[in-house]
């Protein structure tokens, strides 16, 4: 279908509405909607706030001067993702939509919710309300890339991280250099810090290795902005890491993953062996803790780990200007890391594949065909 120039900018700008959910909705999909007149003119904004509260058709409904509800009943409704017809923690905003029967509804997305997966659409049109689909599709569905890949395969969308200097170091100090307790060494400056924190802050959960954990003792929590810090998974099959160690003490939510027969340290414990595999640890952490996304930041054997076993959605590096003549080595870029489809709206600093902060260098990559066929 020829979508006209004002159908593509309502539905941007519902796009970007949508984003403002990024660090609150999860499980959630992030959803924006704008209700515009007849001539064209915007009568009412709003996006998907909050997991469990009002999705974005009502806050958008409820956000219009009741000077235009008038204006309603020929109004156009620009939806990012296809609107529910269930019953969850709210009522189905189709009801809502159904109600109002406006004169045209515009869909940038199906949903793939089993509970949905065309239902809404179906629910619309026997109330006889044209509604049209497929406007900014691939948009949409990259923006909620998190929550399409939870549907189609239970485990959570994986984003490794990694910093590195010139030619390729981690860290200065090679394997054996790194002892218990000797903190990490810092790669980046402020700046860089900053927009560290804020990809942090867009995942459900942050996982780093034992032997990272017992040498840097990091927080991994979100501090150079204001937004959530995610949960944080502690990957410890061999059961190294002491109860007194502080993250435990932090961090009540902390989801220990340790071997069979390995004594937990945290409330939240994920059995799993090595043997088993990366791809049967998401698995059991989508089904066990519900998520839906997790940063890894390290060390080097996790995440290359992930890399030689496919089970990554997304990479992200940092460059340093600094040059090591040896020291621990970052993992290799694997060959099918290509740049994003599609910028990433909303406030985040990162919009395109790649860009300075400082002196350091940013990258971003995708997985080229995802990692289940």
């Amino acid at each position: 279908m020829k979508w006209t120039p004002d159908d593509l900018r309502h539905m941007e700008r519902a796009l970007m509405l949508a984003e403002r959910g990024a660090r609150t909705v999860a499980p959630n999909p992030m959803v924006g909607c704008v209700i515009v007149s007849e001539d064209c003119q915007v009568i009412g904004e709003g996006w998907h706030e909050q997991a469990g509260k009002e999705h974005a058709e009502v806050n958008a409904w409820r956000n219009m001067a009741d000077s235009n509800r008038p204006l309603l009943a020929k109004s156009t409704w620009y939806i990012t993702l296809e609107p529910c017809n269930h019953v969850g923690r709210t009522p189905p905003c189709t009801s809502l939509i159904e109600r109002i029967s406006p004169q045209r509804v515009v869909i940038a997305c199906s949903d793939t919710n089993p509970d949905v997966e065309g239902g809404g659409v179906l629910q619309l049109r026997s109330a006889g309300i044209q509604v049209e689909t497929g406007c900014l599709e691939q948009e949409a569905q990259w923006q909620n890339r998190r929550f399409f890949w939870n549907a189609a395969h239970r485990q959570p969308w994986v984003v490794l991280k990694w910093a590195q200097c010139q030619n390729g170091y981690m860290d200065p100090r090679s394997h054996s250099q790194r002892i218990p307790g000797a903190g990490s060494f810092a790669l980046t400056g402020d700046e860089a810090r900053a927009i560290t924190h804020d990809w942090r802050s867009m995942e459900q959960a942050i996982a780093i290795g034992s032997n990272t954990a017992l040498v840097d003792t990091p927080q991994l929590n979100v501090r150079d902005i204001d937004a959530p810090s995610p949960r944080i998974v502690l990957l410890d099959p061999s059961g190294e890491l002491p109860p007194s160690h502080p993250l435990f003490n932090s961090n009540p939510n902390l989801i220990h993953v340790i071997g069979r027969g390995q004594k937990a340290h945290s409330t939240f414990a994920c059995y799993w062996d090595i043997h088993e595999g990366t791809d049967a640890l998401l698995t059991k952490l989508h089904d066990e803790f519900a998520l839906t996304s997790m940063l890894i930041e390290g060390g080097a054997t996790v995440l290359q780990a992930f890399i030689d076993s496919g089970t990554w959605n997304e990479i992200k590096t940092w460059t340093s200007a600094k040059k090591f003549q040896s020291g621990l080595k970052a993992p290799s870029l694997p060959n099918n890391a290509v740049p994003p489809p599609h910028a990433q709206r909303g406030p985040s600093p990162i919009s395109t594949s790649q860009g300075t902060a400082g002196t350091d260098q940013w990258k971003w990559f995708v997985h080229s065909v995802g990692h289940k066929q």
